[in-house]
């Protein structure tokens, strides 16, 4: 669909870069004016995990866009190997930070490095799938659209969501607050890798360029409001005396 509107559009800097810059930034003037308040914590046991946790994911959601985008283009970068792997740890990074979120949120006990292995565990288990998935595709169809990759993975995280906060969640023995929070962040995940997997069948399995204006709307939930959300929806009980 290259040269529709909606495509253009979407590969602009305006959609690609400018706009998923604006709400990181204003959060992390916000929370560098407003202390986070520990009292309001949904678990207090992980508020300062929390609290950190989305400030740093915050810089990471603006360094995203640009790693990828201008980054790659340079001379020199593009068409090398680097153009290829710093887009791939930057999805790794994206998925990560949901999952080790939940560790954290879940089993604040645990240290951040019991929390992170768990996390990293967990999150390979989508490109593995994906690659292995892909690959038998691509022996049965070898003309298969190199979109169908992403919307393997897209229905995979899917998937891991879903499985995680129906299936995981429920066995965890974790209290009400904790499971309210969890199966919110896994909700958001799945949120947006859904409209992501949808707008990719309209682009591909129906040629249509409205595909390209809905894969907007993840975009802006997966870059520019995960951090505040996942921050507000942690912080918002009724303060602890």
């Amino acid at each position: 669909m290259s040269g529709s509107f909606w495509h253009d559009v979407y590969y602009g800097d305006l959609q690609s870069l400018w706009s998923l810059l604006v709400v990181p930034l204003a959060f992390l003037a916000w929370r560098a004016a407003a202390p986070t308040d520990p009292r309001r914590a949904a678990v207090p046991a992980a508020a300062r995990f929390v609290a950190g946790l989305t400030l740093v994911f915050a810089f990471e959601t603006m360094l995203d866009p640009i790693a990828t985008g201008p980054f790659c283009r340079l001379p020199g970068v593009a068409g090398t190997p680097w153009a290829t792997l710093v887009p791939f740890l930057f999805v790794l990074l994206g998925d990560l930070r949901v999952l080790l979120l939940v560790a954290g949120v879940a089993r604040p006990e645990r240290t951040l490095a019991g929390s992170l292995r768990w996390a990293l565990g967990v999150s390979l288990l989508v490109p593995i799938t994906t690659g292995l998935l892909f690959s038998a595709t691509r022996f049965v169809l070898p003309d298969v659209h190199g979109q169908v990759l992403w919307m393997i993975y897209e229905a995979g995280f899917l998937a891991l969501c879903i499985t995680l906060s129906r299936v995981w969640t429920p066995r965890a023995g974790l209290d009400a607050a904790t499971t309210n929070y969890v199966r919110a962040i896994l909700g958001y995940g799945a949120a947006y890798y859904a409209l992501w997997l949808v707008a990719d069948l309209l682009i591909v399995g129906a040629g249509l360029d409205l595909g390209w204006a809905i894969r907007i709307v993840p975009n802006q939930l997966y870059y520019a409001f995960w951090a505040p959300f996942a921050w507000a929806r942690f912080f918002s009980a009724q303060p602890r005396d």
